[in-house]
This record gives structure tokens, sequence and C-alpha cells, in this order.
């Protein structure tokens, strides 16, 4: 008879500074945003190993010491494709030794030997801390970052007499609708949902559904919460079921008169208190408030996708809402967990302006010689973590973008193309790029290269090699003009709320701080010299803005005292 095989009690799992006893006061103080090195009082070296022993003299044992966590550039090679920039380097300390580490999250692209560089502990494997390295630039922009986020939200502020936000009503339950849903639901707010088609309405009750089922898969919510905010949620086909709703939110097509239509019957059912949002990206809101009888109760929502994921509400102060129902809207922001932004009537406001003033300029490259992969690769090189033709693809924009421009009478052969081809974008598995089934890793199509040719062809346009830093220049610098109009039009309190729009809708990167800190890095003098060099060569569109002119005259900034 064989013996049973004897029962092992599972071993323990260590922690590194467990397995690794002499390395745990350096993993200690990098945890505390220190580094430690090692240091021999016998030969006077130091070293970057938790041993005992010089590994110079032999003498032991040797002490630790603190370095001021600074060092320069003395090797580097870029890690491409990589999800952060970052660079695999050689740093050099002050104190003596030279260090293999990283250098991330900064302008990778633009690091030379002899940079200095700063200490900027991260999260390696096993969630141990490594010591990697940023540069003091990356660091200044991270600083302003931060300080701009919280100049956004210094103006939220409690208010004991406003009526309490009890029940909301979403109208519009297509992918945006269901993500403003989940939301809400997720803020402890009961939520009727209300489309004409019950199809509609029980698809997004399944995609509600199976997000929070997604979070109690990963343990960030009990299943009693996630089945309450289930039960929470009611559908319905009838607008006149906003009447118990202490705030609308209309998220139907980007269409002024069916907006239009919505607005009037919602203002015929909805409470008098109730907060009347609409979610449109670049409509006018005061054209949507004249739909209703009270416009000063009217407020733009523009919720960034997948509403429920992204950190960012444009709250849209028409010229008649109330300065009460903007300040209710701001608090709605906050009890959703959103930075919400106060912005004016603009076509497209902040996010938008800028993104179309960068995509229209996109389009013109790709029929005079760009393709959509120099175009994408610019833009993530500089440290956006996609590009216009990538995110286009990711997010419908093909055929979204194709149906506006068919509404307003423009013809634009490429998108044409593209659609009546199938090439919708990842949902297609073809869209600016392929895609291998289950995957989402863009991979350029000579039919595209082929269609955008056709397109040029078509247009009479003669194709030509473009340089990476013209593509650049001519992709961000109308970004920041369009910035320097919307401070001059009073569209934004502040400069750098530009900023926050597009740290926390588009993932400008912390370490660039944002458009407007950016054009403040390249210099007012320089931006406007380099439109003007635009504008000669290109025509109207690059004309630089008065502000900008004027702060280029007068040595001024868009963010004085950023650094």
């Amino acid at each position: 008879m064989a013996r049973p095989s004897p029962v092992h009690a599972p071993s323990p799992t260590l922690t590194p500074a467990q397995r690794f006893p002499a390395a745990a006061p350096y993993l200690e103080a990098l945890a505390e945003g220190r580094l430690l090195i090692k240091h021999c009082s016998a030969c006077g070296s130091a070293h970057f190993y938790p041993r005992e022993h010089c590994p110079f003299c032999g003498h032991a044992p040797t002490e630790w010491l603190t370095t001021r966590g600074v060092g320069t550039v003395y090797s580097f090679s870029i890690v491409r494709g990589a999800k952060r920039p970052t660079a695999v380097a050689v740093v050099e300390l002050p104190e003596g030794p030279r260090i293999t580490t990283s250098v991330i999250d900064a302008d990778v692209f633009g690091l030379r030997i002899g940079d200095p560089v700063e200490l900027h502990v991260s999260e390696g494997a096993e969630g141990v801390p490594a010591a990697t390295f940023t540069t003091p630039e990356a660091n200044r922009a991270r600083a302003y970052a931060a300080q701009a986020l919280r100049a956004a939200a210094n103006g939220i502020s409690a208010d004991d007499d406003a009526p309490p936000l009890r029940q909301a009503a979403v109208v519009g339950a297509g992918s945006m609708g269901s993500g403003i849903t989940t939301a809400l639901l997720a803020a402890g707010l009961p939520v009727t949902l209300i489309d004409r088609s019950e199809a509609v309405l029980e698809s997004a009750r399944q995609t509600v559904g199976n997000h929070f089922d997604a979070m109690v898969k990963r343990g960030r919510l009990s299943a009693e919460d996630a089945a309450a905010r289930r039960a929470a949620l009611h559908l319905s086909t009838r607008v006149e079921d906003v009447a118990q709703a202490d705030l609308v939110i209309e998220a139907v097509w980007e269409q002024l008169a069916l907006k239009q239509e919505i607005f009037a019957q919602i203002d015929r059912h909805a409470p008098a208190h109730a907060i009347l949002g609409s979610n449109t990206s670049a409509l006018d809101i005061d054209r949507i408030a004249d739909a209703t009888s009270r416009p000063g109760q009217v407020v733009g929502l523009h919720f960034f996708s997948p509403a429920h994921v992204m950190p960012l509400l444009e709250v849209v102060r028409g010229p008649r809402t109330r300065p009460e129902v903007v300040a209710a809207a701001q608090r709605i922001g906050s009890r959703l967990r959103k930075t919400a932004v106060v912005v004016g009537v603009c076509h497209g406001f902040v996010g938008n302006r800028l993104l179309i003033a960068r995509d229209q300029e996109a389009d013109r490259l790709l029929l005079e010689g760009a393709l959509p992969q120099q175009i994408d690769r610019v833009l993530t090189e500089f440290g956006l973590p996609m590009g216009s033709y990538e995110l286009a693809d990711m997010a419908g924009g093909i055929e979204l973008v194709h149906r506006v421009r068919q509404e307003r009478g423009q013809h634009d052969p490429i998108l044409a193309g593209l659609v009546a081809a199938g090439r919708l974008g990842q949902k297609t598995g073809k869209g600016f790029y392929r895609y291998d089934p289950g995957k989402r890793r863009p991979i350029p199509d000579p039919e595209v290269t082929a269609l955008i040719e056709q397109a040029s062809r078509e247009l009479g346009i003669e194709r030509r090699a473009i340089g990476d830093d013209e593509v650049r220049d001519r992709l961000l610098l109308p970004m920041l003009n369009e910035g320097a109009k919307l401070v001059e039009e009073g569209i934004v309190d502040r400069a750098s709320d530009i900023d926050v729009v597009w740290q926390r809708g588009f993932g400008w990167p912390a370490w660039r701080g944002g458009p407007m800190y950016h054009a403040d890095r390249l210099g007012a003098a320089w931006v406007l010299r380099r439109l003007g060099e635009l504008q000669e060569r290109f025509g109207e569109r690059f004309r630089p803005a008065a502000l900008l002119e004027r702060l280029a005259r007068e040595g001024g900034r868009f963010v004085p005292g950023a650094d």
C-alpha cells in the first residue's frame, strides 16, 4: 500500500525586505522618497550595492549614506512604445556611483547626456519601490498641474439653502446616457433613464449592470451595494417621468433641433427647481435654453467618454444660467468624483475647441503627405496617451464626424472612403488602422494609405514628405493659439483651467503641465514667430491671437508664477 504524501504547510509569503534583509534600509528609505548608497570609511569610496564588504577594498562593515537624490545623465536609451515615457539610463550621482536606472515621466525624447535628473520613486515588481529618476522640468510641471487642479476646485462650496439632490433623470440611453447613469448611481442617486426605444433601454440596463458586476469581481464593490445600485435604476419611455427629478440630464444625439425638442418636453414636466443639464459637447447652451421657459435653470454638463470613468466635467455657463445653478452643477461634479471646470459658451467649449483645431490640421496633413501612423507617433512621443487617428478608431469618431460633416454639407473624401469600406474603427476591426481579432494594437494598413493618396489626387493636392517638426508645430500650435483666444474671449476664468481640462479630459501628461503651461515654456515670442511663419505659408487659420501678440510684446505669460 502506497504511503500518503506528506502534507506541507504553505510557505509564508516573504516581502523583498525579508528575503534580502541587507537591503531593508534601502527599500525603507525609497518608500520615504530617499535614496541610500553604501560608503566605505576605509577607502572613502561609495557604491550602489547593499553589501557589507566594500567592493573596492574589501573592508567591512560599510555604512549607509543618504544621497541628495539628484544626478546627471551619463548615458541613456529611449524605450519606444513603453506605456509611460521611459529611457533606460546610467545616472551619475554627485556622491560618486553611477547607477543603472530609468528616467521616466518626462520628455525623454528631449533628453541629453549631462542633463540633470532628480529621484522619482516608482513602483517596481511586487509593488517594491524602485529608484527611478525624472527631470527637474517635469517635476516643476507636475507641481504646477497640482496647483492648477486646486485652483479649479477652489470655487466649489457647500450651500445649505440649495434644494436637496435626491433623484436624477437621464434622457437618452445610448453610450453617453448609460455612462452618465452609471456615474449617478455610483454616487448614490436613484436614476430614471428615459428613451423612446425599449430595446435601447434594456441594452443600457445590461451595460450598467455589467459595470457593477465587474466591480464586484474586482473586489471594488460588495454584491449588496451592486444590487442596491441596480435596484435604484428605473427605465421609462415617457419624458413625463422626469416629474420627480431634481436633476435632469439630456444625452441625445448632438443635433441642436433634437436637443431643443427634448428640452421643450422636459420643461413641461420637470419640477420648477430642477437643474436642466445638457451633455452637449459643442452646441450653444443658450439656444438650447431658448426651448424652455426657464433658461436660468439650463446648464451644460459635458461629460467625457466613457462618462463613468473620465474624471472631468465641463460645466458650461450660459449667459442666462443662474449663478446658483452653476454652483450646484459644480457640486454635482464633486459628488460624482469629477473635476468640474466652469467654462463659457463657444463652439466646442474648451476641450473640444482645442481638439477640433488640432484634428482639422491633422486631416490637412494627411492630404498633404503625412500618414496616420506618423501623426499619431508625433503626438504620443510628445506625451499624449493616444494620437488623433488611434483615438478616432477607439471612440467611433469616423462615423460620428462623417455624419456631422454630411449634415453640414461638407465632403471629406477620406472619411467617406473609410465609411464606404466599412472601416468604422476598432468595433469593425479596421478604421484608420487594422486590428487583429481581439486586439487593440493599431497596425498600419496599405489600404488606408491608398485611400488617402486617392483623396489627395481627387482634391488636386500634390503629396510631399513632411518632417516631424512641422507635423508637431502644425498640430500643437493651433491648440495653444485657440487657448489664447479662449482667455481673451473670457470663456475661462483663468488660463490654467484650460490645462486642467486637457489633463483630466484628454490625458495631457502632468509632466508637461498643460497646453498653456507648454506655451509659456516655449515663450510667447517664439510661438508668435512660428505661427507667423505658418500663417505666411498656409493661410489665415494660423493668425496669432491678439493676446499672444500682447504677451510676446510685454514678455508676459499665460500662467504667471507657474514656476
